[in-house]
Formats: C-alpha cells, structure tokens, sequence
C-alpha cells in the first residue's frame, strides 16, 4: 500500500507517534550530555515505546488490517464540570454503537456524520443493549474519502 492510500486521520497518528519518538530521542541526548544517565534513560524508553508504536500502527495499516465505520452522531455523553466529550452513540448500519473517547476530539454535533477508523480484530462488546467499542485507531468528523 502507497502512502498515499492511507487515510489521512491515520497518517496523522502514524506521524505524530514518530515526530514524538523523534523529540524523545533528541530531549535523551540533550539530558545525556549535560546531566546524568538516569535521567535521560526515561526519554529513551518514551522513544522506544513512540517509535515501535507508529511503526506498529505503519504496518497494520499498510496491510489493511483497519475497518472504517462510518455513521451519524445520535448522541454525546459529556463530563459533568468540564463538560468534555466522554463517550458518543453512534449509529452504524442500523445499529446503535458506543464508543468511549479517550483523549480531546472534535465531535460533530448530534445527526453530523463521523468516521472511526477501528483495528479489524478490535472487541465490540455487547454493553445494556447496545454494542461497545473501547479503542479505535482514529476518529474524523465527517464522512472519509
């Protein structure tokens, strides 16, 4: 697969994995040469563990293992202080779908198309009713090209 074959949401994730194994590496050898081992040694490993990461999401999705669900927003769970996107229902398929959100994301309003970029073998799980999606690879407002 080119890449230019891999969506962009995904693209995005793969890149920002490595620019921070990147910047680890260069704040390690920084912290190395000025201070002592111990310190950098926890740079090193947040390196290693970005750069085996956007390698792994690299290779996952250069061999398709990735479904694309696309649906309508039905509903946002949201925090109550903050008032932060916590979950969102989503209808996919003529099924009702809730997938849990794990950091900060821009989420279509309700009845807006979004897209969730899921590894094929990711577990849904049946939660009060409804089907329960807890990880996904990538979420994009709208629908994808």
């Amino acid at each position: 697969m080119e890449r230019t074959q891999i969506p962009l949401p995904l693209q995005a994730q793969i890149l920002m994995r490595l620019a921070l194994a990147v910047c680890s590496l260069i704040a390690g050898n920084v912290l190395l040469v000025f201070f002592t081992v111990t310190i950098a040694v926890p740079f090193f490993l947040l390196a290693l563990f970005a750069a085996i990461s956007g390698g792994y999401l690299y290779l996952l999705v250069s061999r398709g293992h990735y479904l694309i669900l696309i649906g309508t927003v039905l509903n946002v769970e949201r925090t109550a202080i903050l008032h932060r996107p916590k979950a969102i229902l989503i209808e996919v398929e003529g099924k009702a779908l809730r997938v849990v959100l794990r950091s900060r994301h821009r989420i279509p309003s309700v009845g807006g198309q979004i897209s969730l970029y899921v590894q094929d073998s990711a577990p849904i799980c049946e939660w009060r009713g409804m089907h329960l999606l807890r990880t996904y690879l990538a979420v994009s407002a709208g629908k994808s090209t």
